[in-house]
């Protein structure tokens, strides 16, 4: 049965509308677990109908929602009916869909997938296509190449989706019938602070690689101290917005505050900043 609802999950999405969201995939979803629960048609379809009202969360979250939901029907189903049960299971729906779509916005659509075009930065750089930095380069990578860095980020990505599609249709099933049902299934926060450590350290990576490569082609035999400074205004730059991060400063006035400092040491030092890189 899980395997089964595990499966549909992945069509959650299908039936997306502006009415109920997505209703439709998470009825579908729960199906198996209503055939199993109520063996009698009619009561089968009163439970299908249930779940056919406004539902949404985050795609890949739903499953703790979906094992939660179909655990309450089984209980319910086993008492009899079990009106008690029924009554709360809207309120436990909806509970655990508003706290899986806050985590996984922040986990999915925050950090995995500005990642996955990370990864494919830093995969073609380790294989030696450029092109993304050097548009007019003469030699053409190979196919492989060019696909191995889509792939690699989607691979991460995917892996994080599948593990959390089946582990939380677990954990939803082994503990539901409350509202804060698999929400200890994982330490979110800290999760959640390893992948933004995680992507900075690889925008770190991406902004020396580039820097440096653009600064080698450009500087040729340029002075120490020159490509000193071509590397550390970047790095000066990333350093200052998790400084204002840290003080709880908005994005907008970190660029504010860039702005201001760019003008003032360009001036001060007389350089052409569009003649620094390029």
């Amino acid at each position: 049965m899980l395997l089964s609802m595990f499966a549909r999950s992945f069509l959650l999405q299908a039936g997306w509308n502006y009415e109920r969201f997505q209703n439709l995939g998470f009825a579908f979803s729960l199906q198996p677990a209503l055939e199993k629960a109520y063996p009698d048609k009619e009561a089968r379809k009163a439970a299908l109908l249930r779940h056919l009202e406004i539902f949404n969360t985050q795609p890949y979250m739903a499953s703790f929602v979906l094992g939660n939901v179909a655990s309450m029907e089984e209980k319910a189903a086993a008492e009899g009916g079990g009106e008690e049960a029924l009554k709360r299971l809207p309120g436990v729906k909806q509970a655990l869909a508003s706290s899986f779509a806050s985590i996984g916005d922040r986990i999915f659509w925050g950090r995995l997938k500005p990642m996955t075009t990370q990864i494919c930065l830093l995969v073609w750089a380790a294989c030696g296509f450029y092109g993304w930095l050097f548009t007019g380069m003469d030699a053409a990578p190979s196919a492989g190449v060019l696909l191995a860095g889509p792939l690699a980020g989607i691979a991460v990505y995917s892996v994080f989706s599948v593990y959390l599609r089946w582990t939380g249709l677990k954990a939803g099933y082994e503990c539901g019938g409350c509202a804060n049902c698999a929400l200890d299934a994982a330490n979110w926060p800290r999760l959640i602070r390893l992948l933004s450590a995680a992507g900075f350290a690889m925008s770190l990576a991406i902004v020396l690689l580039a820097f440096g490569l653009l600064a080698g082609f450009n500087c040729g035999a340029c002075r120490p101290s020159d490509l000193a400074l071509k590397l550390g205004l970047p790095l000066a730059v990333l350093a200052l917005h998790r400084v204002m991060r840290a003080l709880g400063r908005s994005v907008f006035f970190t660029a504010g505050l860039v702005l201001a400092v760019s003008v003032l040491v360009f001036s001060l030092l007389k350089m052409e900043p569009f003649k620094l890189y390029l």
